[in-house]
């Protein structure tokens, strides 16, 4: 079963749609601005937090990360 799941996530990948956006804050309360050297860069300036669209990416950047990330939905308005 495990090799059918991975596929299946796989295509759900390719075939996500854009979601509402969020940002992703450590447990310092910093928000996400990018990728430096292939590691999460974190910022005190809510106006650098990087928005983001799919759960890869949020599970991308768990995997990379050395802290607990919090997933925040945003509004745009």
């Amino acid at each position: 079963m495990g090799k059918v799941k991975y596929y299946i996530d796989r295509l759900n990948d390719l075939f996500e749609t854009k979601h509402r956006a969020y940002i992703v804050i450590n447990d310092d309360a910093q928000f996400f601005s990018g990728l430096k050297g292939g590691l999460p860069v974190f910022s005190e300036s809510y106006d650098d937090a990087r928005p983001l669209y799919n759960s890869r990416q949020f599970k991308t950047l768990q995997s990379v990360s050395y802290e607990k990330l919090h997933k925040e939905y945003i509004e745009h308005g």
